[in-house]
């Protein structure tokens, strides 16, 4: 029973990771925000393509994102996978380029299409994520609590206003090391588990305020990043290689190029 229930319960953060990108995990796998890729330096985007080769150890697979820039602060997209297109989206964005809201449609082979309508609140302490159905009524919420260093310490899943799981972690900075805490609908602790997190994981930016050199955020081994840009003369990467470090020798594993068109152009 309790293999059911653990089984379960990962099924149901699965489900919330896939669409809204948030547990415990994965906050603090994304706070490098390498992947944020339709940030710029500039506000005269007019559309940018971005295609991303990336070079597993047994597949090798293209990703391709399509961005129009509608104003400052509305972005419309598409996502492809090997030319397969997986969603549309749009994204609201604040001054500081962040999200503060989206709405995605996921597309599946031979399965119902999914729609995805989410409202992001943000302070240094909080993040809210409510998540509406088309008609914009209040389906659930996930509220992320974070300590001083803004690394996630409680994440509440609510339904109806009703507790359905709840995640915690507790750090030890000195030790880079977080235990971690899954609690099912009855309150009942489905995971114990010590993890890994490098909070200190930035090693060095370049002069256009971009990661060259990190660790990555929850590697045991403190296992290190590269990456190499070229830039345009907007001073916008427009090339990124990303490698990892592997036995004293760079391996590559992903380059991410952008073709960015400007309103000016």
């Amino acid at each position: 029973m309790r293999n059911q229930k653990i089984t379960l319960l990962f099924f149901l953060l699965n489900t919330f990771l896939v669409f809204s990108q948030t547990s415990i995990p994965s906050e603090l796998m994304n706070k490098p925000r390498t992947e944020e890729l339709y940030k710029t330096n500039s506000n005269n985007v007019k559309n940018m393509i971005v295609s991303e080769i990336n070079f597993l150890t047994n597949e090798t697979y293209t990703n391709k994102w399509i961005y129009n820039y509608t104003n400052d602060s509305i972005i419309n997209g598409r996502l492809f996978k090997d030319e397969e297109l997986k969603s549309m989206f749009e994204y609201v964005i604040n001054k500081n380029k962040k999200i503060i809201a989206s709405k995605v449609v996921f597309y599946h082979k031979s399965i119902k299409n999914d729609r995805l309508h989410v409202k992001y609140n943000i302070t240094d302490s909080l993040k809210t994520l409510t998540f509406l159905d088309e008609n914009l009524n209040v389906v659930s919420k996930m509220i992320v609590e974070m300590d001083s260093l803004q690394s996630p310490t409680r994440i509440t899943s609510l339904k109806n206003g009703e507790i359905q799981a709840v995640e915690t972690a507790d750090y030890n900075y000195k030790l880079n090391t977080y235990n971690y805490k899954v609690y099912n609908y009855s309150k009942e602790m489905v995971l114990d588990k010590l993890e890994y997190y490098n909070y200190n994981f930035i090693l060095e930016k370049n002069d256009f305020g971009d990661i060259v050199k990190m660790i990555w955020p929850l590697s045991k081994n403190k296992s290190i990043i590269l990456f190499e840009y070229k830039y345009d003369k907007n001073n916008n990467w427009i090339k990124r290689t990303k490698k990892r470090i592997e036995n004293n020798q760079e391996i590559t594993t992903s380059i991410v190029k952008r073709d960015i068109t400007y309103k000016n152009q």
